[in-house]
């Protein structure tokens, strides 16, 4: 759920990298382009006519193929330009939203083969990336940055209320009186937060070279992902349930976030599996404290074992067994850290 698949194609089209210098070039000169990143060798059975070229890649001579109407192939890590002046054929069973002739058929060879395809719009002036079912359109470069300095300004305010109903949540669970709706409300508010993150790395990435002042912003700001992830992996009423896809939670409010974590009642009172609690040790790596915590099942479970119990857990020796057991009581494992 961490993993954004569009930070790899913006890196490659960001201000300063080669092939950003010739979608430059192909925009000024208000051309138009079809280029097709990728997809070799079951690409070319797409492909009629134009001619076979298989040369180094260089930016100038994208931007002068881009003169004819037909589209460029790119080998998948940019060093070569393998063919140019192609009519693509893509299989006619993948659906496309898209009215023009170029936007058509980059839409259908991305959904059907392994590749990463642009149009550059002759007419509007616009660069539209496409793969798989992916579609992003890249933004001027002033537009971005005011689109992240406001994301950022949302970060700190939604890092805030994060914190804030987790320490609130930290002290319901010493109390045992932690409920389905804290927990819920919890995880909602830490979407909201990973979302904007995700929105940010990609603009960072998006502006290439000038995006350096937003990620050194962004650093103010840790990463709150595995703290929501162990957050999850407590409250989840299948132990080893995965969270939901990235997208799929966005309009989720805090009803839709507790039904996702298996229950149906906001007052229903919950109990941690413990994880989170190790989390904020910051004693062990991230699979050994999964192995606790699906050892104990339980905080309370964690919260009674002796030096002994916690060292027959694999991963811990005597010694860090002992270390663990002393943190775990006293109070440096709280969860509203």
């Amino acid at each position: 759920m961490n993993e954004d698949p569009l930070l790899e194609i913006l890196a490659g089209v960001a201000p300063g990298t080669p092939l950003r210098d010739a979608l430059d070039n192909i925009l000024r000169a208000r051309t138009g382009a079809l280029i097709i990143i990728g997809g070799e060798p079951a690409i070319d059975e797409d492909c009629d006519g134009g001619f076979p070229l298989d040369v180094p890649f260089q930016h100038q001579l994208v931007y002068e193929l881009a003169k004819m109407d037909g589209a460029i192939l790119l080998d998948r890590h940019l060093e070569r330009i393998r063919r140019a002046n192609v009519e693509m054929i893509p299989k006619k069973y993948a659906p496309s939203h898209e009215t023009g002739m170029r936007h058509r058929t980059a839409e259908r060879i991305a959904q059907t083969r392994d590749a990463t395809v642009i149009a550059v719009s002759q007419r509007r002036q616009v660069v539209t990336l496409y793969r798989g079912q992916m579609r992003y359109m890249l933004h001027d470069l002033s537009y971005i940055l005011t689109k992240a300095t406001n994301a950022l300004a949302s970060l700190g305010r939604y890092d805030r209320l994060f914190r804030s109903a987790t320490r609130r949540l930290g002290e319901a669970e010493q109390e045992g009186l932690a409920t389905l709706g804290e927990v819920a409300e919890v995880m909602r508010r830490g979407y909201i937060a990973l979302k904007i993150r995700r929105e940010i790395k990609r603009y960072v990435v998006e502006l290439g070279r000038d995006g350096h002042l937003i990620d050194l912003q962004l650093e103010e700001y840790p990463d709150i992902y595995w703290e929501w992830l162990w957050l999850w992996r407590d409250y989840q009423r299948e132990a080893n349930a995965p969270p939901p896809p990235w997208e799929e939670a966005e309009s989720w409010n805090t009803t839709a976030w507790g039904i996702a974590l298996g229950f149906d009642s906001l007052g229903q009172p919950l109990s941690p599996r413990g994880y989170r609690w190790l989390y904020h040790l910051q004693l062990l790596p991230g699979p050994v404290i999964d192995r606790l915590g699906s050892h104990f099942a339980s905080r309370q479970a964690l919260a009674e074992a002796t030096p002994g119990e916690l060292s027959r857990v694999g991963g811990i020796d005597h010694d860090t067994g002992y270390q663990l057991w002393t943190a775990l009581h006293s109070g440096l494992g709280k969860t509203d850290a």
